[in-house]
């Protein structure tokens, strides 16, 4: 029988988080050896890749991003068995629902600063699509989410308005072929968006991978396989704003939206939403 080690969970967690095994490391109190040998220990039972090198750092392999996600359950459930039963019980429960593509530090750090303003509140948290978390907080399943839409409909908080941008690798030039190569994942919002500003610019295109990971079209966009649509003010590791002088389409603004359902933990709901403001803002003004 195989056991799964929580702290090598978490400690999987942070480097998602933290983006590099240094700081999630520093975040963790620990050394950057004693991380991954963690890291390491996973890929022994799994007898998968957890971390690809890009560039002069890390990203999450395919099979690391959904390890992190399922294993986020199992810290939270471990977290929330130890909380209840050594006596120390939650003040109250908040269920967040997080679209995290694009801001994934930045919503790293607004759970962090909540979880420490309120560390007797248990902090449910699951990441999804925007259309499938609207969904599912009119289901009464969340009690706060966090979208990215193209419109700032009646009841949204509208946290921040940020311009697409095609972006591609760091003095790449894949963005000079024709047809233009796409390294955008077809499931994402901004990729019917990015295609209709093409193809009403008269510009042919084509897609570089038929399927792939959350990460997959970020790495063949760093090694200058393509391009692909970002908001701007985001950092991702071996991508820059192509500098295109016009040669691409402009693209349209894209909004953070986040809604607070009614309910016992509507206060709670809203000072999240606070630190969720304060996180975004200076993507906003980098902007």
């Amino acid at each position: 029988m195989r056991n799964l080690d929580i702290a090598t969970l978490r400690s999987l967690q942070a480097v998602a988080e933290y983006g590099a095994v240094t700081r999630a490391a520093d975040a963790l109190n620990m050394t950057q050896s004693a991380l991954s040998m963690q890291i390491k220990r996973l890929e022994e039972l799994f007898g998968s890749p957890i971390l690809l090198k890009q560039g002069r750092g890390v990203v999450l392999s395919d099979f690391a991003t959904e390890l992190v996600l399922e294993g986020r359950k199992l810290v939270a459930l471990n977290d929330a068995i130890l909380a209840r039963f050594a006596g120390q019980r939650p003040e109250g429960r908040l269920r967040v629902g997080l679209t995290s593509d694009w801001l994934f530090a930045r919503v790293a750090q607004a759970v962090r600063a909540f979880r420490e303003d309120n560390p007797r509140v248990e902090l449910i948290v699951n990441d999804g699509r925007s259309r499938d978390l609207r969904q599912q907080m009119r289901q009464g399943e969340h009690d706060v989410i966090l979208t990215t839409e193209f419109e700032a409909p009646l009841g949204a908080i509208h946290l921040a308005k940020v311009d697409l941008g095609w972006f591609g690798a760091i003095s790449g030039d894949s963005w000079r072929q024709r047809p233009l190569p796409i390294a955008n994942s077809p499931h994402c919002a901004y990729y019917p968006v990015g295609l209709q500003a093409l193809e009403r610019a008269g510009i042919e295109w084509v897609q570089t991978i038929s399927d792939g990971g959350t990460d997959t079209w970020r790495v063949l966009a760093a090694a200058d396989l393509g391009v692909t649509l970002l908001p701007r003010g985001i950092c991702q590791p071996g991508l820059e704003l192509v500098d295109h002088g016009g040669a691409l389409p402009p693209l349209p603004a894209t909004w953070l939206n986040a809604y607070v359902a009614d309910g016992p933990a509507r206060s709670l709901a809203a000072e999240f939403t606070g630190h969720l403001r304060r996180a975004v803002c200076e993507v906003a003004a980098a902007a």
